[in-house]
């Protein structure tokens, strides 16, 4: 006698069986895909050390003072205090400011550090100098002076605001705003905008400004005015 029970036991135990194969077979795919993306990332660490350091569990903030040491790939970043919300990778920093990329120096009274995003942003009493040469392989380093400074250190582009003051070699550069792309190396210029050439005593001034570093080449809109000091 045939025990239909059975079979239809086995059927649905083998169907359950198949379906668990599949579902199996999908998610193990998927984590090894997850794997090797995650190995295909480069991780970014920063380390911090300080005289003092202190922790509030509550708040997940994490207060270093004296001598404070952030470095992150080839940024070192040094202050004497730093305020740290631990999860959103957030920092507020302040006392004698120094940051150095490669080429780069900054200093400022204050700082908003966005590690995650490389994001920094320097206020009050803001310099950035760039070391760079000319095609002479001779000093043409660039020096900003702003009150309010933002740089992205991943692409080097950077905003500088309030009273900015750009020193190059032979020019002085005045403006209310100075946007700087590092891969086009130029400086987008708006508000009260002034160059002046110091050799040959001469300036332009005008609504807004394009100035190409490599070539110093300058391009000036709107309310344009220019003039040449007579010995």
């Amino acid at each position: 006698m045939i025990d239909y029970k059975k079979i239809y036991l086995t059927k649905t135990l083998l169907i359950f069986g198949i379906i668990f194969l599949v579902i199996f077979s999908f998610f193990g795919a998927s984590a090894q895909e997850e794997g090797k993306e995650e190995k295909g990332k480069v991780e970014s660490v920063v380390n911090i050390q300080a005289d003092n350091v202190t922790y509030d569990k509550s708040t997940d903030k994490m207060i270093f003072v004296g001598n404070v040491v952030i470095t992150q790939e080839d940024i070192v970043l040094t202050a004497q205090e730093a305020d740290f919300d631990v999860d959103k990778k957030i920092g507020n920093i302040k006392g004698e400011i120094k940051l150095v990329q490669t080429d780069i120096t900054i200093t400022g009274e204050t700082l908003e550090a966005y590690l995650n995003d490389k994001r920094y942003i320097f206020q009050e009493m803001v310099k950035l100098i760039q070391e760079r040469k000319d095609k002479e392989e001779k000093e043409d380093n660039i020096i900003w002076n702003c009150k309010k400074l933002e740089i992205f250190t991943d692409t080097r582009n950077l905003t500088a605001t309030g009273e900015v003051k750009i020193l190059k070699k032979d020019y002085t550069i005045t403006a209310e705003e100075a946007v700087y792309n590092d891969k086009e190396q130029k400086i987008d210029l708006t508000g009260k905008v002034k160059i002046e050439e110091q050799d040959s005593q001469r300036w332009i001034s005008g609504d807004k400004a394009v100035f190409y570093i490599e070539t110093e080449r300058l391009e000036v809109q709107g309310n344009v005015q220019s003039g040449i000091k007579l010995d």
